[in-house]
């Protein structure tokens, strides 16, 4: 079965409605999304501790997953969420550094994003070995031109610091995941795209959580952009096969701006704690249950063998609160 959409929305029906009180567009893969990234991050490590898994849990990035491409289908959803878990482990991994552990890891990271589909260097941290997997997970899916621009996004971010553009970076190539569409190169070539780009930018990485002026600003600055990317688009003569995918492409990027405001608004679904101070909902994974460090960088290890259980059951009690 094909993934790329059969519905195909002209520009001028971008959507109108606003990150604010009313009905918000979420998909109906969020359970298949949440399910998926609560194996994912188990199986590659990133979280290693009952407590972490809990904090985890409430964080719910599944929710924003399904917030921001609630037009995806069940399978890149759930590797769009990976994606996004990826992301706000590494943010939370930054903002709360201890020591020299800060830089442990981070440098080798494009090396885990090979172009070719070639093999990666031996992942020596949990970060590491989720990057490689959720790029074994999308690469495929998309032209070998996209992955190129993909990895060269990625590394040119990643040797800045701080990390902060990195997600926002990243998130306007996995639109095109998202949607099944890809820009061809002449479309990028227009200077209106340019302009799209510096609008999404500032919505993407939007953490604010301001006043609604400031961010319908934003977002009002972002539609004007698609929408001159749009005139300038169909003015220039493009492939036939190059209109479509405008089109799909503006719409999916309306749509995950819009998914992003109201997560940055409004905290995230309801019951879920507010924010930090800046939209931030840490995950606070560098801390076990009991205070000791749990690091996220480092490779897991593996489980430590079952003990007997003294309360007589047949079950296995944990050895020293480890799982």
């Amino acid at each position: 079965m094909s993934l790329v959409p059969s519905y195909r929305p002209p520009v001028t029906d971008l959507p109108e409605s606003e990150p604010g009180p009313g009905p918000a567009r979420v998909s109906p893969h969020i359970g298949e999304a949440a399910a998926f990234t609560d194996r994912w991050v188990r199986r590659t490590g990133l979280i290693q501790s009952f407590s972490a898994q809990r904090r985890f849990r409430r964080a719910r990035c599944a929710d924003l997953a399904a917030r921001v491409a609630p037009q995806a289908t069940c399978p890149r959803l759930q590797r769009t969420a990976a994606w996004i878990v990826w992301f706000h482990v590494l943010d939370d991994r930054c903002r709360h550094p201890r020591g020299e552990e800060y830089a442990f890891g981070f440098g080798a990271l494009p090396d885990f994003l090979p172009t070719d589909g070639g093999p990666t260097p031996p992942a020596r941290t949990a970060l590491q070995r989720a990057l490689a997997d959720v790029w074994r997970m999308t690469g495929p899916a998309m032209s070998p031109a996209w992955r190129e621009r993909f990895a060269a996004r990625f590394r040119e971010l990643a040797d800045r610091r701080p990390w902060d553009a990195l997600a926002a970076g990243s998130a306007l190539d996995l639109v095109e995941y998202v949607c099944g569409y890809e820009l061809p190169p002449p479309a990028r070539e227009l200077a209106s795209f340019r302009a799209v780009s510096g609008a999404a930018t500032a919505v993407l990485a939007c953490d604010a959580a301001g006043p609604g002026v400031e961010t319908g600003a934003l977002r009002d600055a972002l539609r004007d952009a698609l929408h001159r990317f749009a005139a300038e688009a169909a003015r220039a003569g493009l492939p036939p096969v190059a209109l479509p995918a405008v089109s799909a492409y503006a719409h999916a990027l309306t749509l995950w701006a819009d998914g992003r405001l109201a997560w940055a608004l409004h905290g995230g679904p309801a019951g879920v704690a507010a924010p930090e101070p800046g939209g931030h909902r840490s995950l606070l994974l560098a801390d076990d249950v009991t205070g000791v460090p749990v690091d996220l960088l480092r490779p897991r290890r593996p489980a430590p063998p079952p003990v007997p259980s003294t309360s007589g059951g047949a079950g296995t009690a944990l050895h020293r609160g480890r799982e």
